[in-house]
């Protein structure tokens, strides 16, 4: 061992940014710490000369691990040790440990650097990474050009890509098909003007599953402002959208026939008054009533009524265009909005063509039914340019059809023609 001379390094170690202390081996007692090692530890240099080194270590666990690698390597090379300040608050240090002499007896030479930030730091980190790993959410951070650089737990969870399948590629991986091009044009856009973007999107899972997420992208930039990262995060809703969707359904359709129900009927009659005020065109509205419906319940039981109903409402479908709207209002009372009409003779053909198929048997599981059509017409501007109007008046065209004899349809406003005959 060497023989420490403290005359020539004495400034040198007093100076120096890393604490500095020499203790006896025999009793621990300090002998020398330098104005470091004290501001360290919070302790004036009086009482730290002659107080024992192993008082400010953390713990005797964290002592005794340090005194039993002495004891076996004779040195200590860079540990990692907690220490405890005068006030009793601990820090991290890299702790090393020479053996030595000193007044002609061992000493231990001890080099203490303060790496608390440092812990802290990587703590800090370490939590992030936790964060991220037991997230609900898929995380994907790329480079700037886009490579995926690394991706969590709930990212192969929900696109069903390992870490080796998607770390190196790009995010594209993931395209669903079902966007346009402007779509990620704007995202983009976005994303450069403002630093991040948030919306829904179609993405493909790896067994080519569609599905729709929620998806946040925000950018990560380095000291000199240049964009080092993207990060982006994501929740599977396809779940969340497919109820939303069911209960929005069952808000605006028939459960019975699918028609759009009373709701949503009111709804389009309304856009599309505004439409056709808009754009300077004319539509028809259609009140049609089932004549005979009720014998057809009483005779072979509502089981049968409502096959005819969906039967019905398929025969109506198929007189119309698929631009134009079918709805069931309740019971037998059905109505069609039928859009951007020439003349009346264009409606009248559809409505006789409604008559003509209501007219015709329903064969329904083993039953024979027949109903007829009654049907009301009332136009957009011509008898009303609102809505309410325009349902007042096909409802009572209706029943002056019905009351002149049923199976036939009318217009509202020509009470000389109001009745068409049917060949």
């Amino acid at each position: 061992m060497i023989e420490l001379d403290l005359g020539g390094l004495a400034g040198v170690l007093e100076d120096s940014p890393i604490g500095v202390s020499i203790s006896r081996r025999r009793d621990g007692k300090i002998v020398f710490a330098n104005h470091t090692f004290t501001e360290l530890i919070g302790v004036p240099r009086p009482q730290v000369i002659g107080a024992k080194a192993r008082d400010y270590y953390v713990d005797d666990q964290q002592r005794a691990t340090v005194i039993k690698h002495m004891k076996r390597h004779g040195s200590v090379d860079h540990a990692e040790v907690q220490f405890r300040r005068a006030d009793g608050t601990p820090f991290w240090t890299l702790l090393t440990i020479r053996e030595s002499m000193y007044g002609g007896e061992p000493v231990n030479l001890a080099w203490v650097y303060d790496i608390t930030d440092r812990k802290n730091s990587e703590e800090r980190l370490q939590l992030a990474a936790k964060v991220v790993e037991t997230a609900n959410e898929g995380i994907m951070i790329t480079g700037p050009d886009g490579t995926i650089e690394a991706v969590n737990t709930a990212f192969t969870r929900i696109t069903g890509y390992s870490p080796d399948e998607a770390i190196g590629r790009k995010p594209n991986i993931l395209k669903s098909g079902r966007h346009e091009p402007d779509f990620y044009r704007d995202m983009w856009r976005c994303i450069i003007d403002t630093g991040q973007w948030q919306g829904e999107i179609w993405n493909r899972r790896r067994t080519g599953e569609i599905f729709i997420e929620w998806l946040s992208i925000a950018t990560v930039r380095d000291a000199q402002g240049a964009v080092s990262h993207m990060l982006g995060v994501f929740s599977d809703i396809t779940a969340r959208k497919e109820d939303e969707e069911q209960v929005w359904r069952q808000a605006n359709f028939d459960a019975l026939t699918g028609l759009p129900n009373r709701s949503l009927f009111l709804d389009r009659l309304s856009q599309a008054v505004k439409a056709a005020k808009r754009d300077r065109t004319r539509f028809a509205l259609l009140f049609i009533d089932l004549d005979g419906f009720k014998k057809v319940n009483d005779s072979f039981g509502h089981a049968i009524g409502d096959l005819l109903l969906q039967e019905a409402a398929a025969r109506l479908l198929l007189s119309v265009r698929t631009s134009d709207t079918v709805a069931r209002l309740s019971g037998d009372e059905f109505t069609v909005i039928l859009h951007d009409i020439d003349n009346r003779d264009e409606i009248g053909i559809v409505a006789a063509k409604m008559v003509t198929r209501m007219a015709e048997p329903f064969e329904l599981d083993g039953q024979t039914a027949n109903v007829q059509a009654s049907i009301g017409i009332a136009l957009f501007p011509e008898d009303a340019d609102d809505a309410a109007a325009l349902i007042r008046l096909a409802d009572r065209a209706m029943y002056t059809v019905k009351g002149a004899g049923k199976n036939n349809f009318g217009f509202h406003e020509l009470p000389e023609r109001l009745v068409y005959p049917l060949d």
